[in-house]
C-alpha cells in the first residue's frame, strides 16, 4: 500500500512553488520514500535508489567501507561482474553508482519507455545482494587503483591532506575513499553487516526523474520494492557521534612539481540539523564572494595577489565544510595568504557588499536551481544529496528561505563560522616555495594579518 506524505492535497496549485507542482511523493508501507519529478521535455528518465549511508557511518577502522560496498553491489548482481551492465545495455541505458559523505546512489538512465524495467533492475540489485571473498578481493583492487590515481593528482592530494587535518579524529566519518590499510582490514562479514543495517527500505529512497507519469511510477515502485522488508532504524542503537571541535589553526604544506601555488583555507561550517539558518546564509554569502564583480574579487584578484579564488560551503547534516581556494604565482604566495586571512579576519563587516549584490546572488541561485531541474540526468543524484543531508521539506522551501537572507544573516554566519575560528591553511607548490612558506608560518606569520585593502570601484 502507498500513503501520501508531506504535500497536502488541499493546497491549491496557485499557492504551490513550480517545483512542488512537478514533484510527487509517496511512501510505501515498508518505509521506502518514492520521489518523482516529471519533465516531458526529453524522452529520457532516470531511476535512482539512494541509501542513507556513506562515510558518516564508518567507524575508525572502516574508512572506505561505504565506497567499497557500492562497488561490490554492482559486482554481485547475478554473480556476474558484467551482468548489470549487460542488462542496462539491453534497455539502451547507462548506469553508475556514487558514494559521498552522507548518501550512496545507484542509478540507471534510459529512454522513458524503458523506465519500468529499469526500476525492476534496481530493485533486483538492492534486494538480492550476495558476494564472496573472491568478489571482495577483486573489487578491493579496483578501489585501491582509484585511490592511487587520485593520489597522483597534486590538487587531489592537497584536498585530502587538508580535509584530514580539518576533521582530525573524526576523519574516518568524512573519508569516502579510505586508504590501503583501512580497505585491507574490511572483511566480508563487515560488509554483510553494513548491508543488513543500512540497506533497508526505511533508510532509502527511490527517485525517478524525467518523462514519466507519477501515478504509474508509484504502482511500479509498489510492485518492485513492496516486498523489501523493513528493519529497525539503523541509527537507533548506533547514533552518529558529534564531531569533536577543531581547537587550533594548523597548516599543511604539499610539495609537488607544479607551476602555480594553490592556497586553501578550510573551516568547519554549519550543520543542516543544528543550524539550518546558517546554511542558507552560507550559500548566499559564497554566491556574492564568487561573483567576478564583487568587492571580494576586486580586492583579491583584480588588484590583489590571486589569479583566481572561490569559496564554497557543502551542505551536510553532520557539519559541512567551508573552503576558500585560490591560485597565485610563487612570488606572490605569502602576500596572497596574508590577503585572504585579512579578508576572513573581517568577513563579518561585508566590506563593499551592497543590497544589490545580495539580490543578484539570490536571483542567480533561483535561476541556477531552475536550470538544474531541467537536466534530468543530473537531477536525481542532486535530489538524493538534498534528501540525505537536509530532507525534502528543506529542498522544497529552499528558495523561500534564500529570498529572506539579508546582510545581517550573512554577518551572523561569518561571525559564527569564519571570523576568529580555527582553520586549516593548505599550500601546494614546489618544494622550494612550500619550504619557504612553512618557515615563514613557523616563525609566527601570519598570526595577525593586516586589514583588507579597499576594493577598487566596480566597473560601470
Amino acid at each position: 500500500m502507498l500513503s501520501h506524505v508531506l504535500i497536502p492535497l488541499c493546497v491549491s496549485a496557485a499557492l504551490q512553488s513550480p517545483l512542488e507542482r512537478v514533484m510527487h511523493r509517496k511512501t510505501l508501507d515498508n518505509g521506502l520514500q518514492v520521489i518523482v519529478v516529471e519533465n516531458a521535455a526529453v524522452p529520457l528518465a532516470t531511476a535512482l535508489v539512494a541509501v542513507h549511508n556513506g562515510a558518516f557511518t564508518q567507524d575508525s577502522d572502516e574508512a572506505g567501507l561505504a565506497h567499497l560496498y557500492e562497488h561490490l553491489l554492482f559486482r554481485s548482481f547475478r554473480h556476474n561482474p558484467s551482468a548489470f551492465g549487460i542488462e542496462t545495455t539491453k534497455l539502451r541505458g547507462v548506469y553508475n553508482g556514487t558514494t559521498s559523505q552522507e548518501v550512496v546512489n545507484y542509478f540507471v538512465q534510459v529512454p522513458s519507455d524503458r523506465i519500468e524495467p529499469a526500476i525492476g533492475l534496481l530493485a533486483d540489485l538492492l534486494r538480492k545482494a550476495g558476494f564472496s571473498n573472491g568478489d571482495l578481493k577483486a573489487e578491493r583492487s579496483v578501489v585501491l587503483n582509484e585511490l592511487q590515481r587520485d593520489e597522483s593528482d597534486p590538487e587531489a592530494d592537497l584536498q585530502r591532506q587538508v580535509e584530514r587535518a580539518l576533521w582530525g579524529s573524526a576523519w574516518h566519518r568524512k573519508d569516502v575513499g579510505g586508504d590501503s590499510s583501512s580497505l585491507q582490514g574490511i572483511s566480508l562479514d563487515r560488509l554483510k553487516a553494513t548491508y543488513a543495517r543500512y540497506y533497508v527500505p526505511n533508510n532509502a529512497a527511490l527517485i525517478v526523474t524525467g518523462d514519466v507519469e507519477p501515478e504509474r511510477i508509484f504502482e511500479v515502485a509498489q510492485r518492485e520494492f513492496g516486498e523489501w522488508v523493513a528493519a529497525p532504524n539503523p541509527f537507533a542503537d548506533r547514533p552518529i557521534p558529534a564531531i569533536p571541535a577543531l581547537t587550533k589553526t594548523t597548516a599543511v604544506m604539499v610539495a609537488k612539481d607544479v607551476f602555480d601555488v594553490t592556497i586553501v583555507v578550510a573551516l568547519r561550517g554549519p550543520s543542516v540539523r543544528t543550524d539550518p539558518a546558517a546554511t542558507y546564509a552560507a550559500d548566499v554569502f559564497f554566491d556574492v564572494f564568487n561573483d567576478p564583480s564583487s568587492a571580494f574579487q576586486r580586492r583579491l584578484v583584480t588588484t590583489g595577489p590571486f589569479e583566481s579564488i572561490s569559496g564554497s560551503y557543502l551542505r551536510l547534516d553532520h557539519t559541512g565544510p567551508i573552503e576558500i581556494r585560490g591560485t597565485t604565482q610563487p612570488q606572490h604566495a605569502q602576500e596572497a595568504i596574508l590577503a585572504i586571512l585579512a579578508e576572513l579576519h573581517e568577513l563579518d563587516l561585508l566590506q563593499g557588499v551592497t543590497d544589490d549584490d545580495l539580490a543578484i546572488a539570490r536571483k542567480r541561485r533561483q535561476v541556477g536551481g531552475a536550470l538544474a531541474r531541467e537536466r534530468t540526468a543530473s537531477l536525481a543524484p542532486s535530489i538524493a544529496s538534498w534528501w540525505s543531508a537536509a530532507g525534502m521539506d528543506y529542498y522544497l522551501t529552499y528558495n523561500d528561505h534564500m529570498a529572506n537572507q539579508t546582510a545581517d544573516s550573512l554577518r551572523r554566519f561569518a561571525r559564527a563560522y569564519v571570523v576568529g575560528t580555527p582553520r586549516v591553511i593548505g599550500v601546494l607548490g614546489t618544494a622550494d616555495v612550500v619550504g619557504r612558506i612553512g618557515d615563514w608560518i613557523r616563525q609566527g606569520a601570519p598570526a595577525t594579518p593586516p586589514p583588507p585593502a579597499p576594493a577598487p570601484p566596480a566597473p560601470r
